[in-house]
């Protein structure tokens, strides 16, 4: 039975043509028809992606070999995403749609479903480029982030937990965006620095209907599913930097019904503990991460990332209303961070 790479390599060309692309930190070749604009790069690749449905089905995945298994599953009873280490990759299966192969310098998907191949890209710019960049010592975390005064200012929550909207109400007010959804952060020569993801948002109707005042006209994240996709930069929203920033803040929004909490906008700096906490529930990818083996090198990171950024958490009313106020706090607080110390006494804004 061939190997992985054996196999790679006797599929596809071998990329010296393909256009290059930077996103994360990392410059990626691909002849990949994305649906996303991505950021152009240049100069030697970091991975070269392909993905095909005629890659040698030799190349067998059994889920009682896997390294981890997702406890969601298909409606045959599958993982719907397994890891496994083969000799020479490690390999992300997403049943039943797609297998990605991860090389130091190459990703190869086998596509499974060719009805599916919409999936391909949504997994690649999500859990699978995470992972690269996790078994490479990049944090990958679970935020949208914006420069604001050449820093990088990140929001850290779930899905649904307000990090793109604040990221969007920011945008309205004249800041560029700098990811949506997976913040990758470096350290290098003893700073940390928050990467630019790719010029494109996922914004639910009701957020695009905001901000762009209609939603029909936007391509579909998903065909199953109602979040559109909103080009960023001209002709589309607001304006993108594709430069990595200094990491200054990470807010924890906090979102609150505002018939009981009223207007106030709230901003408390964390404790190193409570800090650390928020950053590994909101990592891109936990579980993978600690089936790897990777959790104890990444706590590191994590503890070191406490010392270095400002933490804080962000309570404010819940509403599009109330972002031009939210935005304006939030600049306010970095404002006064400048003189603050590390954690300094907590600091409030009441409005109304």
């Amino acid at each position: 039975m061939p190997t992985a790479s054996q196999v790679a390599a006797e599929t596809g060309s071998k990329g010296s043509d393909w256009p290059v692309y930077r996103l994360f930190g990392v410059t990626l070749a691909s002849d990949f028809a994305f649906a996303n604009r991505l950021a152009p790069g240049v100069g030697v690749p970091d991975i070269r992606f392909s993905c095909s449905d005629r890659v040698d089905p030799r190349i067998d995945l059994d889920p009682a070999e896997a390294r981890y298994q997702s406890p969601s599953r298909t409606p045959s009873g599958e993982p719907r995403l397994c890891l496994y280490h083969r000799e020479d990759c490690d390999v992300l299966s997403f049943s039943p749609i797609a297998d990605f192969f991860l090389y130091p310098e190459r990703i190869l998907c086998r596509l499974r479903d060719p009805a599916l191949a919409y999936w391909v890209e949504i997994y690649l710019l999500g859990t699978v480029l995470a992972y690269w960049l996790e078994r490479s010592g990049v944090l990958a975390l679970h935020a949208s982030a914006v420069v604001i005064e050449d820093q990088a200012v990140g929001f850290l929550a779930s899905n649904g937990g307000g990090k793109s909207s604040l990221a969007a109400g920011l945008m309205q007010g004249g800041y560029r965006l700098l990811t949506d959804d997976v913040l990758a952060v470096s350290h290098r020569a003893g700073q940390l620095l928050g990467h630019p993801g790719y010029p494109s948002m996922r914004l639910w109707p009701g957020e695009a209907e905001h901000f762009l005042g209609h939603f029909e006209g936007l391509p579909r994240v998903l065909p199953e599913l109602p979040k559109r996709r909103l080009l960023v930069g001209h002709p589309g929203f607001g304006a993108f930097c594709n430069q990595a920033q200094p990491l200054r803040c990470i807010y924890v929004p906090e979102r609150r019904d505002p018939e009981a909490w009223g207007s106030r906008i709230e901003i408390v700096p964390l404790a190193p503990a409570a800090a650390l906490i928020e950053l590994v529930q909101h990592s891109f990818i936990p579980r993978l991460v600690a089936a790897a083996g990777w959790q104890a090198r990444r706590l590191d990171r994590l503890a070191g990332m406490v010392e270095r950024v400002s933490i804080r958490r962000l309570r404010y009313p819940s509403g599009f209303g109330y972002l031009p106020e939210v935005g304006e706090a939030i600049v306010r607080d970095l404002t006064d961070l400048g003189g603050e110390a590390r954690y300094g006494s907590r600091s409030e804004v009441a409005s109304g």
